[in-house]
């Protein structure tokens, strides 16, 4: 279907730009005398705009990343926040968006506004992009009509979840590094060295020991088609086989729980979902979203079925009249500081404000933890390749031991 660019002027005399996405200018210029707009121009866009239609969001190489959003996000509430109406807000980021997906959207986000669909609404026609929780803050924001405050809201949770992605990453790029090295390594010289070893053995008559026989038929296994075949067979089955699990109750209960009891890494994991759960429902909270229907949209959020069963049972409770912490308490993987502070937030009417410090805690936590385990598992990482090359390598020279007896 064509994308027309259209600029007319309202019934208050502004001037109006979009795209409509219909069939033919026909088409086009009976929607728009359908809004009571002085149509000024209609005109298919360049090839360029072409490409931004909808189609463009099926893309699988062109994905919109979380930086991107965050950005998007932050952007979007200055303009809000500066008096812009949403479609001169939308406006200004479509002219200044360069992934082409989230232009697409935002221009179609725009078209659907334009039609009489609230924010929330138009967003929500793009669920593979903006969360539950992005589209439910931004309903809230528009009923309460503090939207401004939501965006800026959201932008803040954005930037706190993108500050901890790119801190584990930058964390282990260099774990990631050395062990990609080793393997390197590891490969050239079984594929390419120990054979060269092999023949100098085989033709003195020599009986290799156990350690390189085994490291020589490994090296045979990696130049044969079957290896990566099973391989590939082996990766993708056990991962979906641990995919299926992980959507079931049980084995999603036994997989968090599994990943919590991890020595070191399971704190910081625990720490991570705490941290989630507390700053999404303090937002949420904050945006003026009753506490029942906060506790349905953060479920999920934190990605821990231990939480998510908190939850539910947060809710029976308060709907029986109980407060948040009974039922909290429960549950070992809150903390007795975490209950006590959501405790004292509910008492005190401040349990957004509460879990917001909640969560800054945590944060700082969760900086910490990756610091430590870091420095912990850099030299771990070094000696575990020194350990593969040292096998390697004495699978190699073992046999000299041996050699002379064979050449007497």
């Amino acid at each position: 279907m064509p994308v027309f660019s259209y600029k007319v002027k309202n019934s208050n005399g502004e001037l109006v730009t979009g795209y409509l996405e219909l069939n033919t200018e026909e088409e086009v210029i009976k929607e728009l005398k359908s809004k009571d707009y002085f149509i000024i121009d209609i005109s298919k866009p360049s090839t360029l705009e072409k490409d931004l239609s909808l189609k463009t969001s099926f893309n699988l190489f062109n994905r919109i990343t979380t930086v991107e959003l965050t950005v998007f996000t932050r952007q979007f509430s200055i303009l809000i926040n500066s008096g812009m109406s949403l479609i001169e807000a939308l406006g200004v980021l479509i002219e200044q968006t360069v992934n082409k997906k989230l232009k697409a959207i935002l221009i179609d986000v725009r078209n659907n506004i334009e039609s009489g669909l609230s924010l929330s609404e138009a967003l929500q026609k793009h669920k593979n992009v903006f969360s539950k929780l992005y589209i439910s803050m931004i309903n809230a924001g528009e009923t309460a009509g503090v939207l401004d405050k939501t965006l800026n809201d959201l932008a803040l949770f954005l930037e706190k979840e993108n500050e901890i992605q790119s801190k584990i990453r930058n964390k282990t790029a260099y774990p990631k590094f050395v062990m990609a090295f080793a393997l390197v390594v590891v490969l050239i010289l079984v594929i390419f060295i120990i054979p060269i070893f092999q023949n100098t053995y085989e033709s003195l008559g020599a009986q290799l020991p156990l350690l390189t026989r085994i490291v020589i038929n490994f090296g045979k296994a990696l130049k044969t088609i079957w290896f990566y075949i099973g391989a590939i067979i082996v990766f993708f089955g056990g991962r979906y086989l641990i995919r299926k699990l992980n959507d079931t109750p049980r084995g999603k209960y036994f997989f968090d729980n599994l990943k919590m009891r991890l020595p070191k890494f399971g704190e910081l994991i625990r720490k991570i979902a705490l941290s989630r759960f507390a700053r999404t429902l303090g937002i949420l909270l904050s945006a003026g979203i009753p506490i029942l229907r906060s506790l349905e949209i953060v479920r999920g959020v934190s990605n821990n079925i231990i939480i998510d069963n908190a939850i539910s049972e947060v809710k029976d409770s308060i709907r029986q009249g109980e407060n948040i912490a009974i039922p909290l308490s429960r549950y070992n993987i809150f903390p007795p500081m975490f209950i006590q502070m959501v405790n004292v937030g509910e008492k005190s009417g401040t349990l957004d404000s509460m879990l917001n410090k909640v969560a800054d805690f945590y944060d700082g936590e969760i900086s910490s933890s990756i610091d430590i385990l870091m420095t912990v598992l850099e030299p771990l990482m070094l000696l575990l390749v020194a350990g593969i090359i040292a096998i390697v390598v004495i699978a190699m020279y073992l046999p000299m031991f041996r050699i002379y007896q064979y050449i007497s």
